[in-house]
């Protein structure tokens, strides 16, 4: 309940839904013959949603976010010299969709981050691959069809572990101190869930390793011409800080510099 009640509240202060609710105000307004105090909503909601759909302000709300940390290295001393035992990808999205193969249920960034576990997971050979994620309106966890991903691109199941019970990060880290202890791991995420994810996992008491996959801002020059993709990159970004947000109210995180 805890869950579906965070997620409903989130989904409130999304971009596209606050455009929508001034649009909806705007109609209102019309159907109450008021039409000049309609004006208003209409014009600051198309401003909004043109805003939300450029490049340049999609950016400048996800930059901060995937830039926290830099890509994963393998070839640096830092990392190369590691004895890394566990590769935990966090769990996202999926649908099942038996007339489809495992890899496309996965949205697309779960597969990015499933892509990036299997890169590290190779890089070491002695380490175990934890795929996260638990099950929420569907018939398998998210962790459950990320196995099935890896296991059809080639990766050996036996190298596989499911911990597949949490539907947060918070739970998920809760879930992976249990299994990795006080070992060397490294922690696959999206770039943008990033930054929310190590500070989660450091309150645990754990210290992993960042390896972030799937940025959506990759510096591409302004047109001032909208895309739709960015207002899914704004969404992404509104979550990330409303998550850091309810995570800093309940004292599972500090604000502070990564």
């Amino acid at each position: 309940m805890g869950f579906v009640l965070k997620k409903a509240l989130g989904l409130a202060f999304m971009p596209l839904t606050v455009c929508l609710l001034l649009f909806a105000l705007g109609l209102a307004y019309i159907l109450l013959r008021r039409s000049r105090e309609a004006l208003a909503p209409f014009v600051i909601g198309s401003v909004l949603l043109y805003a939300l759909c450029l490049n340049s302000v999609s950016g400048f709300l996800i930059r901060p976010l995937e830039r926290a940390y830099p890509a994963l290295d393998l070839t640096a001393p830092s990392v190369a010299g590691k004895d890394v035992k566990w590769v935990v990808v966090l769990g996202a999205g999926h649908w099942t969709d038996k007339s489809l193969p495992p890899g496309a249920m996965l949205e697309e960034d779960a597969l990015y981050r499933l892509t990036e576990g299997l890169r590290v997971a190779r890089r070491f050979p002695g380490s175990i691959l934890v795929l996260s994620g638990g099950k929420y309106r569907d018939e398998q966890t998210s962790a459950q069809v990320m196995a099935a991903a890896a296991a059809g691109l080639g990766f050996d199941p036996a190298r596989i572990v499911l911990a597949d019970q949490s539907l947060d990060t918070h739970d998920e880290a809760q879930s992976v101190k249990g299994l990795v202890g006080e070992d060397v791991f490294v922690l696959v995420t999206t770039a943008s869930h990033m930054l929310r994810a190590v500070k989660l996992f450091e309150n645990a008491g754990l210290s992993p390793i960042p390896a972030p996959a799937y940025w959506r801002e990759k510096g591409e020059p302004e047109y001032f011409l909208p895309y739709p993709s960015n207002i899914q990159t704004c969404h992404m970004a509104v979550h990330e800080y409303l998550g850091l947000a309810w995570a800093f109210v309940r004292g599972q995180v500090s604000l502070g510099a990564p």
